[in-house]
Formats: C-alpha cells, sequence, structure tokens
C-alpha cells in the first residue's frame, strides 16, 4: 500500500514471490483506453516472449487468461494445457511458449472496484514442489491487496478529463440503469434540457459517441458501480 507507482509494485511482488520459487511474474489487465486490449507487465520472462507476446498480441489466443476467467479460480498452467478444449491456434501458442523457455506456474484471478479481472502470474517455476504447497491463500490474499493499489494507483493517474462532477455522475447512473433524460430530468428536479447538456459535455470528456458507450466507461474507470 506505501509503493507510489505500479513500476514499483510490481517489482516489489516480483521480489517476494522470487523468493518464494517463482521467477517469472507478470499481471494482464483489460486496458481501460482500447477496448480488447490487454495490458501485460512482467518480470523474469525470457525477452523474446515478452516482445512476441505484445508485437503478436497473443492475448487474443492465449487460452489460459480467459479459462481462469471463466473458472474464476486458481488453475495451473501445465492443468490447463491439459484439460482445456484448446483450438489449433492455442495449441500452437502453448508450443510456441515452450520453445521460447516458460515453464510451469499458476495463474490467480483477482476482483477489484471497478468489475475488473486481473489474472496474475507466477511462473517460471524450476522446483514444482512451490506449485503444490499449502501457501495458495497467502498468495491469493497478498495479490487481492496488490490488486486494490493498482486500481488506487490508476486512478490517480487519470487525465482531468475521466474526473466528472457530481451532478454528471448522478446523471451517468441513471443512463447506466437505462433512464431516459426525460426520467432522468424528473428524477433529478431538473430541465431536461440541462440534462442533454450534462451528457453531451461527458460524451467530451470520456470520448465517446452513445450512452451505451458512455455508461462503459463510466464503469470501466470506476466513477459508477453497478
Amino acid at each position: 500500500m506505501q509503493c507510489e507507482t505500479e513500476t514499483d509494485l510490481v517489482d516489489l511482488l516480483w521480489k517476494h514471490f522470487g523468493g518464494l520459487g517463482f521467477q517469472g511474474f507478470a499481471y494482464m489487465v483489460p486496458s481501460r483506453d482500447s477496448p480488447l486490449t490487454m495490458v501485460y507487465k512482467s518480470r523474469g520472462y525470457p525477452e523474446k516472449f515478452i516482445e512476441t507476446y505484445q508485437r503478436e498480441k497473443l492475448y487474443l489466443i492465449d487460452p489460459f487468461p480467459a479459462h481462469v476467467t471463466r473458472h474464476k479460480s486458481t488453475l495451473r498452467i501445465s492443468e490447463i494445457a491439459q484439460q482445456a478444449k484448446l483450438s489449433r491456434a492455442e495449441t500452437d501458442y502453448i508450443d510456441r511458449m515452450k520453445k521460447m523457455g516458460i515453464t510451469d506456474g499458476l495463474i490467480i484471478p483477482t476482483f477489484g472496484m471497478d468489475l475488473r479481472i486481473v489474472k496474475f502470474v507466477l511462473g517460471q517455476v524450476t522446483d514444482f514442489s512451490v506449485i503444490e504447497n499449502d501457501n495458495l491463500f497467502e498468495f491469493t490474499a497478498t495479490l487481492q491487496m496488490a490488486h486494490r493499489r493498482l486500481d488506487e494507483l490508476a486512478r490517480q493517474d487519470e487525465p482531468i478529463r475521466r474526473r466528472l462532477p457530481r451532478r454528471e455522475v448522478e446523471i451517468l447512473h441513471w443512463i447506466a440503469k437505462g433512464k431516459t433524460n426525460a426520467e432522468i430530468a424528473a428524477i433529478l428536479g431538473v430541465a431536461a434540457p440541462t440534462v442533454a447538456t450534462h451528457i453531451a459535455r461527458m460524451f467530451q470528456k470520456l470520448d465517446v459517441n452513445d450512452r451505451a458507450a458512455l455508461a462503459v466507461k463510466g464503469f470501466r474507470y470506476g466513477i459508477i458501480h453497478a
């Protein structure tokens, strides 16, 4: 919680889990700004793998994060590779991953206040007994707290355009509930044109063109909650 930057936090986690036998550390989270894009930060993995993963957008075919998201539980990488029904592209990805020096490990999902799921990877294991020990609860608790801090740091770094005044947050809340301008005006006791003006301002601040996208970004940035 004392880490002042995301880099400080990732380095701290890598050092901590490295001391427990995991030489690789990474996390994946959906981008706040680019839909269908993943933010991938790592330490201890082969440079060739990291460069290829980012350049070729291998997160689009990487079967591990999606599988963990569906199950919402910690899974061992080798077990996913053996048990999941994989496509040819996913199988080819796993083969490439092994050739680039990636070994077994754990993928641990955590859940943030803005509904985003972060997948933490504890990998590059050489002593496989560390995967089967009794510290999974401690691992998960540590990473859940790390996710909370990542969310706090992300909010601190948000551009001013994402910080909405109270009235606009209220209107955004009711937009997400499916209310029309007239209904929102009646709820808040203001004129419908006033509601329309606030919405137009939010379109500009959040860089969207419709109400659905406005609501999605409201949830994504933690401005409103379900």
